[in-house]
Protein backbone atom coordinates (compact mmCIF):
# COMPACT_ATOMS: atom_id res chain seq x y z
CA UNK A 1 0.00 0.00 0.00
CA UNK A 2 0.96 3.42 -0.83
CA UNK A 3 -0.22 6.60 -0.96
CA UNK A 4 1.26 10.08 -1.97
CA UNK A 5 0.20 13.61 -1.84
CA UNK A 6 0.66 16.46 -5.00
CA UNK A 7 -0.38 20.09 -5.03
CA UNK A 8 -2.69 20.76 -7.70
CA UNK A 9 -2.51 23.73 -7.92
CA UNK A 10 -5.23 26.87 -8.21
CA UNK A 11 -8.10 24.68 -9.27
CA UNK A 12 -11.73 23.61 -9.23
CA UNK A 13 -12.57 20.80 -7.03
CA UNK A 14 -13.39 18.71 -10.26
CA UNK A 15 -10.22 19.49 -11.88
CA UNK A 16 -8.72 18.57 -8.33
CA UNK A 17 -10.82 15.28 -8.46
CA UNK A 18 -8.99 14.69 -12.43
CA UNK A 19 -5.42 15.13 -11.37
CA UNK A 20 -6.54 12.34 -7.88
CA UNK A 21 -7.53 10.00 -10.49
CA UNK A 22 -4.14 10.38 -12.91
CA UNK A 23 -1.84 10.03 -10.05
CA UNK A 24 -3.96 7.11 -8.97
CA UNK A 25 -3.85 4.87 -12.82
CA UNK A 26 -0.31 6.19 -13.72
CA UNK A 27 0.78 4.70 -10.02
CA UNK A 28 -1.76 1.58 -10.42
CA UNK A 29 -0.33 0.82 -13.78
CA UNK A 30 3.11 0.65 -12.65
CA UNK A 31 2.20 -2.66 -10.32
CA UNK A 32 1.87 -6.11 -12.14
CA UNK A 33 -2.03 -6.01 -12.01
CA UNK A 34 -4.68 -6.76 -13.91
CA UNK A 35 -7.94 -4.91 -12.70
CA UNK A 36 -7.42 -0.98 -11.24
CA UNK A 37 -10.34 -0.06 -9.56
CA UNK A 38 -11.02 4.00 -8.93
CA UNK A 39 -12.90 5.00 -5.99
CA UNK A 40 -14.28 8.44 -6.10
CA UNK A 41 -17.66 10.55 -5.87
CA UNK A 42 -17.79 12.55 -8.80
CA UNK A 43 -18.33 10.43 -11.83
CA UNK A 44 -18.09 13.36 -13.71
CA UNK A 45 -14.47 13.32 -13.02
CA UNK A 46 -14.54 9.75 -14.13
CA UNK A 47 -15.96 10.34 -17.39
CA UNK A 48 -13.56 13.22 -17.82
CA UNK A 49 -10.50 11.18 -16.75
CA UNK A 50 -11.28 8.92 -20.26
CA UNK A 51 -12.13 11.77 -22.00
CA UNK A 52 -9.28 13.37 -24.98
CA UNK A 53 -11.05 16.27 -25.74
CA UNK A 54 -10.53 19.70 -25.06
CA UNK A 55 -11.50 20.36 -21.48
CA UNK A 56 -9.88 21.86 -18.30
CA UNK A 57 -7.52 19.45 -16.93
CA UNK A 58 -7.21 17.60 -20.32
CA UNK A 59 -3.80 17.21 -19.46
CA UNK A 60 -4.71 14.96 -16.82
CA UNK A 61 -6.78 13.08 -18.94
CA UNK A 62 -4.16 12.41 -21.81
CA UNK A 63 -1.59 11.44 -19.11
CA UNK A 64 -4.05 8.77 -17.96
CA UNK A 65 -5.19 7.69 -21.14
CA UNK A 66 -1.77 7.34 -22.53
CA UNK A 67 -0.66 4.80 -19.80
CA UNK A 68 -3.64 2.75 -19.89
CA UNK A 69 -3.24 2.24 -23.86
CA UNK A 70 0.11 0.57 -22.84
CA UNK A 71 -2.07 -0.83 -19.82
CA UNK A 72 -4.63 -2.68 -22.07
CA UNK A 73 -2.29 -3.43 -25.14
CA UNK A 74 0.13 -5.57 -22.98
CA UNK A 75 -2.41 -7.17 -21.04
CA UNK A 76 -5.49 -7.46 -23.25
CA UNK A 77 -7.69 -9.23 -20.45
CA UNK A 78 -6.72 -6.25 -17.89
CA UNK A 79 -10.03 -3.67 -16.41
CA UNK A 80 -10.68 -0.75 -15.24
CA UNK A 81 -13.07 -0.11 -12.71
CA UNK A 82 -14.65 3.34 -11.64
CA UNK A 83 -17.11 3.44 -8.59
CA UNK A 84 -19.12 5.97 -6.92
CA UNK A 85 -19.43 6.23 -3.28
CA UNK A 86 -20.44 9.88 -2.46
CA UNK A 87 -19.19 11.67 0.46
CA UNK A 88 -21.94 11.42 2.70
CA UNK A 89 -21.64 8.12 2.43
CA UNK A 90 -17.72 8.13 4.90
CA UNK A 91 -16.61 5.13 3.64
CA UNK A 92 -13.95 4.18 5.74
CA UNK A 93 -10.91 4.36 3.65
CA UNK A 94 -12.87 6.72 1.27
CA UNK A 95 -13.67 9.18 4.21
CA UNK A 96 -9.67 8.88 5.47
CA UNK A 97 -8.39 9.96 1.90
CA UNK A 98 -11.11 12.77 2.00
CA UNK A 99 -10.22 14.23 5.33
CA UNK A 100 -6.47 13.81 5.01
CA UNK A 101 -6.40 15.70 1.61
CA UNK A 102 -8.85 18.52 2.69
CA UNK A 103 -7.31 18.88 5.76
CA UNK A 104 -3.79 19.67 4.07
CA UNK A 105 -3.15 23.70 3.26
CA UNK A 106 -0.33 24.56 0.93
CA UNK A 107 1.18 27.96 -0.09
CA UNK A 108 0.06 29.12 -3.74
CA UNK A 109 3.26 30.79 -4.21
CA UNK A 110 3.64 33.47 -6.94
CA UNK A 111 2.93 31.78 -10.00
CA UNK A 112 0.65 28.37 -9.04
CA UNK A 113 -0.70 26.01 -12.05
CA UNK A 114 -4.36 27.40 -12.53
CA UNK A 115 -6.91 24.98 -14.55
CA UNK A 116 -9.14 27.10 -17.50
CA UNK A 117 -12.42 26.39 -15.46
CA UNK A 118 -10.37 28.13 -12.34
CA UNK A 119 -10.16 31.09 -14.77
CA UNK A 120 -13.66 30.82 -16.13
CA UNK A 121 -14.95 30.80 -12.53
CA UNK A 122 -12.90 34.22 -11.82
CA UNK A 123 -14.14 35.55 -14.93
CA UNK A 124 -17.48 34.77 -14.66
CA UNK A 125 -17.73 35.74 -10.51
CA UNK A 126 -16.15 39.07 -11.64
CA UNK A 127 -18.69 39.63 -14.17
CA UNK A 128 -21.29 38.97 -12.02
CA UNK A 129 -20.06 41.04 -9.26
CA UNK A 130 -19.87 43.75 -11.41
CA UNK A 131 -23.33 43.25 -12.85
CA UNK A 132 -25.22 43.46 -9.18
CA UNK A 133 -22.82 46.36 -8.27
CA UNK A 134 -24.56 48.29 -11.48
CA UNK A 135 -27.94 47.11 -10.77
CA UNK A 136 -28.13 47.79 -7.24
CA UNK A 137 -27.13 51.64 -8.10
CA UNK A 138 -30.93 53.14 -8.14
CA UNK A 139 -29.61 55.08 -11.92
CA UNK A 140 -29.26 51.62 -13.51
CA UNK A 141 -32.10 50.21 -11.56
CA UNK A 142 -34.33 53.09 -12.29
CA UNK A 143 -36.91 54.39 -9.43
CA UNK A 144 -39.95 52.45 -11.07
CA UNK A 145 -38.44 49.02 -11.01
CA UNK A 146 -40.43 46.56 -8.49
CA UNK A 147 -38.17 45.14 -5.72
CA UNK A 148 -38.37 41.64 -4.90
CA UNK A 149 -37.57 39.69 -2.08
CA UNK A 150 -36.12 36.05 -3.01
CA UNK A 151 -36.65 34.42 0.63
CA UNK A 152 -37.52 36.62 3.78
CA UNK A 153 -35.12 39.23 3.48
CA UNK A 154 -32.89 38.68 0.68
CA UNK A 155 -33.81 40.78 -2.69
CA UNK A 156 -33.32 38.95 -5.48
CA UNK A 157 -30.29 39.97 -7.81
CA UNK A 158 -28.93 39.14 -11.11
CA UNK A 159 -27.65 35.56 -11.81
CA UNK A 160 -26.43 33.76 -14.70
CA UNK A 161 -25.85 30.68 -12.81
CA UNK A 162 -28.08 27.38 -11.66
CA UNK A 163 -31.53 29.44 -12.50
CA UNK A 164 -31.54 31.95 -10.26
CA UNK A 165 -32.93 35.20 -10.67
CA UNK A 166 -37.01 36.38 -11.36
CA UNK A 167 -37.64 33.61 -14.29
CA UNK A 168 -37.75 30.31 -12.45
CA UNK A 169 -40.50 31.61 -10.37
CA UNK A 170 -42.84 32.41 -12.98
CA UNK A 171 -42.47 29.22 -14.54
CA UNK A 172 -42.99 28.20 -18.49
CA UNK A 173 -46.40 30.07 -19.08
CA UNK A 174 -45.37 33.05 -21.89
CA UNK A 175 -48.56 35.51 -20.61
CA UNK A 176 -47.94 35.31 -17.10
CA UNK A 177 -44.35 35.80 -17.49
CA UNK A 178 -44.97 38.92 -20.01
CA UNK A 179 -47.67 40.23 -17.01
CA UNK A 180 -45.13 39.65 -14.34
CA UNK A 181 -42.26 41.39 -16.72
CA UNK A 182 -44.86 44.56 -17.05
CA UNK A 183 -45.05 44.53 -13.13
CA UNK A 184 -41.10 44.81 -12.35
CA UNK A 185 -40.71 47.29 -14.68
CA UNK A 186 -43.74 49.28 -14.57
CA UNK A 187 -44.36 49.17 -18.33
CA UNK A 188 -47.89 47.76 -18.37
CA UNK A 189 -51.16 49.25 -19.09
CA UNK A 190 -51.82 51.19 -15.99
CA UNK A 191 -52.49 54.85 -15.14
CA UNK A 192 -48.75 55.50 -13.88
CA UNK A 193 -47.37 54.21 -17.20
CA UNK A 194 -49.80 56.42 -18.98
CA UNK A 195 -48.81 59.07 -16.66
CA UNK A 196 -45.81 59.69 -18.03
CA UNK A 197 -45.37 58.36 -21.04
CA UNK A 198 -49.36 59.32 -22.53
CA UNK A 199 -50.41 62.42 -20.03
CA UNK A 200 -53.16 63.21 -22.24
CA UNK A 201 -54.80 59.71 -21.70
CA UNK A 202 -56.98 58.77 -18.79
CA UNK A 203 -54.51 57.34 -15.56
CA UNK A 204 -57.66 56.53 -13.33
CA UNK A 205 -57.98 53.31 -12.16
CA UNK A 206 -60.57 51.93 -14.83
CA UNK A 207 -63.23 51.85 -11.35
CA UNK A 208 -62.31 55.23 -10.08
CA UNK A 209 -60.70 53.82 -6.91
CA UNK A 210 -57.70 56.55 -7.59
CA UNK A 211 -57.03 59.59 -9.68
CA UNK A 212 -53.59 57.40 -10.70
CA UNK A 213 -53.53 53.83 -10.83
CA UNK A 214 -50.79 52.74 -10.01
CA UNK A 215 -48.68 49.09 -9.27
CA UNK A 216 -49.17 49.94 -5.21
CA UNK A 217 -52.67 50.46 -5.79
CA UNK A 218 -53.08 47.35 -8.13
CA UNK A 219 -51.01 45.20 -5.27
CA UNK A 220 -53.16 46.41 -2.10
CA UNK A 221 -55.97 48.84 -2.74
CA UNK A 222 -57.77 48.25 -5.53
CA UNK A 223 -61.19 45.90 -5.21
CA UNK A 224 -60.77 44.24 -8.26
CA UNK A 225 -57.74 42.30 -6.46
CA UNK A 226 -58.38 41.91 -2.88
CA UNK A 227 -58.85 38.59 -3.27
CA UNK A 228 -54.84 38.19 -2.32
CA UNK A 229 -53.39 41.26 -2.17
CA UNK A 230 -49.81 42.55 -1.70
CA UNK A 231 -49.30 44.55 0.90
CA UNK A 232 -46.05 44.02 1.58
CA UNK A 233 -43.49 47.43 0.55
CA UNK A 234 -41.08 44.50 -0.57
CA UNK A 235 -42.97 41.23 -1.34
CA UNK A 236 -41.60 38.21 -1.79
CA UNK A 237 -41.47 36.73 -5.52
CA UNK A 238 -43.58 33.87 -4.27
CA UNK A 239 -46.14 35.88 -3.07
CA UNK A 240 -45.79 38.16 -6.22
CA UNK A 241 -46.15 35.56 -8.79
CA UNK A 242 -49.18 34.06 -6.96
CA UNK A 243 -50.83 37.57 -6.73
CA UNK A 244 -50.65 37.49 -10.41
CA UNK A 245 -52.39 33.67 -10.75
CA UNK A 246 -55.03 34.86 -8.22
CA UNK A 247 -55.42 37.84 -10.51
CA UNK A 248 -55.13 36.93 -14.66
CA UNK A 249 -56.30 40.64 -15.63
CA UNK A 250 -53.55 42.51 -13.54
CA UNK A 251 -50.98 43.97 -15.53
CA UNK A 252 -52.74 42.45 -19.08
CA UNK A 253 -54.06 43.64 -22.23
CA UNK A 254 -57.92 43.06 -22.25
CA UNK A 255 -57.55 42.72 -25.93
CA UNK A 256 -54.62 39.97 -25.64
CA UNK A 257 -54.10 38.22 -22.38
CA UNK A 258 -57.18 38.38 -20.33
CA UNK A 259 -60.59 40.23 -20.25
CA UNK A 260 -60.99 42.64 -17.43
CA UNK A 261 -63.64 40.94 -14.91
CA UNK A 262 -66.08 43.33 -12.92
CA UNK A 263 -64.82 43.97 -9.35
CA UNK A 264 -65.99 43.13 -5.81
CA UNK A 265 -68.15 45.39 -4.60
CA UNK A 266 -66.59 47.35 -1.76
CA UNK A 267 -66.55 46.03 1.14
Amino acid sequence: MSSSKVPAGRTTALDAKLFAIQLGVVKATSFDVKCIIIITDSLTAARRAVDASVHSGQTHSLAIVQVLRDFFTNHPDCSIHFWDCPSKAQWSLHFLAHEDTTSTKIAAGCHPATSLDTLRFKSAAACLNAWRTFFAHPSSQGRYFLPLKGGIKNLLQPSYAKGEGWLPFIGKSVTLCARATRAILNHAPIGEFRQRFFPAECTQCPYGHCQVETCRHIFANCYRFAHFPLTDLVPTVKNFVKFLKEHPSAFAFPSQDCPFSEPPEPP
